[in-house]
């Protein structure tokens, strides 16, 4: 029985641990659709935007039209042949032939301007910044190192403090038993008492019968 109560509470910790993850990826493709954007995330990997953006902030995009974006918003873009995301600020519209608005950008750490990228390759406008988060998407390994932190704390945890309270109620039930248990010097002495008040009656009853 023990066996089987075990099997079922690794099943429901890796569960739990199933659905953690479940659950990131879940947030990921609704804000993909809430925010109308492929990218609703971006970690910054360079100081190319300080003091705005530092390294290892997670900014968080916004899918805009191209003609919503004005001069001096941050956006996120691809410029090929970079297989990433750029994050920096515009600097200039053109509208160019085809019908397309092209951006020029620019770091507020760089000196020199980016070329024009089109429409097509921006995923968006950054509308917050959370610090230090993105870390965790540069670095993989942090990641890796938190998820299995959280699993060995998911399935060691609750045995540690079903343990706890085990111990604590075999204490408090021990001292019950020790209060409720009457003392030998209180056992001792109620005995005597006994004994005198038998020993008072029988003189009683010898003066009552010799009189």
């Amino acid at each position: 029985m023990k066996l089987r109560h075990r099997h079922r509470r690794i099943i429901l910790d890796i569960s739990v641990v199933v659905i953690c993850i479940l659950s990131v990826v879940g947030i990921y493709l609704g804000l993909r659709i809430a925010l109308r954007t492929t990218t609703p995330w971006v970690a910054v990997a360079s100081g190319s935007m300080s003091p705005a953006l530092d390294v290892g902030d997670l900014v968080i995009v916004q899918g805009v039209p191209a003609n919503e974006i004005k001069v001096g918003d941050i956006i996120v873009f691809d410029s090929p042949p970079l297989s990433y995301s750029t994050i920096h600020r515009v600097v200039q519209i053109q509208n160019q032939s085809q019908n397309k608005i092209f951006f020029v950008s620019k770091g507020d750490a760089n000196a020199d301007e980016d070329a024009p990228v089109s429409e097509d390759l921006v995923h968006g406008r950054v509308i917050y910044r959370i610090p230090i988060l993105g870390y965790l998407a540069l670095e993989p390994s942090i990641a890796i190192i938190l998820i299995i932190v959280i699993a060995v704390v998911i399935l060691i945890w609750p045995e540690k403090g079903k343990r706890k309270i085990h111990l604590r109620k075999r204490k408090k039930r021990g001292e019950s038993m020790h209060m409720g248990a009457p003392s030998f010097f209180s056992c001792f002495k109620t005995t005597q008492q006994n004994r005198k008040c038998r020993n008072s009656r029988n003189s009683q009853c010898q003066s009552e019968h010799e009189s």
